[in-house]
Order: structure tokens, then C-alpha cells, then sequence
């Protein structure tokens, strides 16, 4: 690439993308700064990286950090700090620009408001004892809501058949057979009602399958109470 003043800067064109794309498509990703000479692009190999990584690859992931994602962020800063791209190698679609934003944006404010450095030992043990363990509860509430309900149980075998004596008009002697005998209709509808035991047993309101954010005043409060 030429001097600094041929270097292209601010938002990229679709047809830049496209450029881009094709590239990397065909010889891969870590040849950054062969991209400009190579397509024309006149763009440094970091942007050319960034734009790749943070918005056209096709394994992106969209959308806000989820419960799974918010947790597994936690755990993982607590053993690498701010090792951003150690961390996004474990969250699949996400970028460490993504991870970075999200940790300065939702952690890093929540510690402010505790009066706390993101980084003190305070904090830490808040989010170990506080944060970790209610992050855990929602998501187990909101993977059992999202799983069937269990099947009603069966209804209750009917009832055997009863022996009656059979009268031997020869000898008269009595004799034992098996013969089925109707029971009487309060019998029988004794049995029959006993299906409507089961209609309602696992009917009743469903679990909300949409999360409270997680960094509500009250959960503020209840931390400023155990750090205080």
C-alpha cells in the first residue's frame, strides 16, 4: 500500500464487503495484509481484520448477550482480566469486541453504582456470591419453563371380575366358575370419574419464558447491603 494519504478511512461500501468477502473466502483469514495489494482495497490489514471478524463472517452471532453467554463471561474474566480475545475463542459467533463492550457497558457500570473498582476484591466476591449464583437460577428457570410437560399419569386398571357360585341343580352341590359380573352404575361411575383426576394435574400457569434483566435496582440495593 502506498502512503498514509491513499489509506481509506470511515464506514465501508457494499462493494468493499464484497471485495473483502470474496478474499478471505477463497485464501482464508490471516493474510490481512495482502488484502489491499491483492483486491485493491485501500484499507490497512487491521481494518480489513476487523471488518471481517466483527461484521461479515458468516459464523456471526446476532443479538444481545444471553444468560449462558453473560455467565460464561463472568467465570472466564475471573481467570484471564481482560484478555478479550482468550475469551471470545469460548463463545462461538461472538467477537472480543463484542465481549469488551459488554463487560465496560453492563459490568463495569454495575460497579460503579456499588461504589466499587470493577477489579477490587469486593466486587469480585459480590459477583461470585451475589451475581454468579442468581445468573445460575434464571437460567435453570428458564430451561425448565422451556421444557414439555410430563405426560399425565394413566387412568386406574379396571376392577377384576368376580367370582359367582354356580348351582348345581344335579347334585346340589355349589361349584365356583369364573363369570364376569356388571357392576352396579355408582360402581361404575366411581372408575369412570377417576379419568377426571388426572385432566388437570399438570395444567397451571406457565413460567415466564422471558428474563428480568439481570442488574435491577433491587438486586443493587441487596448488594449495597452485603458490601456495605
Amino acid at each position: 500500500m502506498g502512503s498514509n494519504d491513499d489509506v481509506k478511512k470511515g464506514p465501508w461500501t457494499a462493494e468493499e464487503d464484497s471485495l473483502l468477502y470474496t478474499y478471505v473466502t477463497v485464501n482464508g483469514e490471516g493474510h490481512w495484509n495482502s488484502v489491499a495489494r491483492s483486491t485493491g482495497l485501500k484499507r490497512t490489514g487491521k481494518s480489513c481484520r476487523l471488518r471481517w471478524l466483527n461484521y461479515l463472517r458468516p459464523n456471526l452471532r446476532r443479538g444481545n448477550i444471553t444468560l449462558q453467554e453473560q455467565l460464561l463471561i463472568l467465570q472466564l474474566h475471573s481467570r484471564w482480566g481482560n484478555r478479550w480475545s482468550k475469551i471470545a475463542e469460548f463463545l462461538p459467533g461472538r467477537t472480543d469486541n463484542e465481549i469488551k463492550n459488554y463487560w465496560r457497558t453492563r459490568v463495569q457500570k454495575q460497579a460503579k453504582q456499588l461504589n466499587c473498582d470493577v477489579n477490587s476484591q469486593r466486587f469480585r466476591d459480590a459477583m461470585r456470591l451475589v451475581w454468579i449464583p442468581r445468573l445460575v437460577e434464571r437460567i435453570e428457570a428458564a430451561t425448565s419453563a422451556q421444557s414439555p410437560p410430563p405426560p399425565p399419569p394413566p387412568p386406574p386398571p379396571p376392577p377384576p371380575p368376580l367370582l359367582a357360585p354356580c348351582i348345581d341343580t344335579d347334585t346340589s352341590t355349589s361349584t365356583w366358575e369364573h363369570k364376569s359380573i356388571v357392576a352396579p352404575d355408582h360402581v361404575s361411575r366411581s372408575y369412570s370419574d377417576t379419568s377426571d383426576l388426572t385432566g388437570g394435574w399438570w395444567e397451571g400457569d406457565g413460567v415466564e419464558s422471558s428474563l428480568e434483566c439481570l442488574w435491577t435496582e433491587e438486586n443493587i440495593c441487596f448488594l449495597q447491603h452485603i458490601l456495605n
